[in-house]
């Protein structure tokens, strides 16, 4: 039961469609996703993959968009790796599309690369991901104590993870 309603009557109540009813892509994406959550008889593995999906978002920008089966995809990770290691989590998520173009690193090169290419070149490879990994997915930006508290120096600054 959802808000008093049952799966069934939410599902098909009218400002549930109303919301959803011009057959876009953002309709098929939470068409899928919400069937598979409401239905699915693995429940737990479900609650679970949409947790780590809170951890690790993609947001709606890129050219992979209006494709549904890639967002599928890119959400199967979480459901396979929902009672698994989060570090494979992060492998996979790495080497999927819709993460290399939410964060730019579609199409980056190696430094030696850019220098071989073209010795001339001030061009150098985009960090941006891997300071995306650092920060937002698994170290954060401080460090924390065992109670989830950020520790600090002796004047009471916050410690940093990591110097760039």
């Amino acid at each position: 039961v959802i808000d008093g309603f049952s799966v069934k009557s939410w599902i098909e109540r009218p400002a549930r469609r109303e919301i959803y009813k011009d057959g876009t892509f953002t309709e098929q994406k939470y068409n899928i996703w919400t069937k598979l959550a409401l239905t699915a008889p693995d429940q737990l593995r479900q609650r679970v993959a949409w947790a780590l999906y809170q951890i690790v978002p993609i947001g709606a920008t890129g050219g992979f968009v209006p494709r549904t089966e890639v967002w599928t995809v890119y959400y199967d990770i979480f459901v396979r790796h929902a009672f698994g290691n989060y570090r494979n989590v992060l492998k996979e998520v790495s080497f999927h599309a819709l993460m290399s173009e939410w964060l730019s690193f579609a199409g980056n090169a190696a430094i030696q690369y850019q220098l071989d290419m073209d010795p001339d070149s001030e061009i150098y490879p985009d960090e941006n991901y891997a300071r995306e990994i650092m920060q937002l997915f698994s170290l954060g930006i401080f460090k924390l104590n065992m109670d989830g508290t950020i520790q600090t120096d002796a004047d009471d600054e916050p410690l940093y993870t990591y110097n760039s």
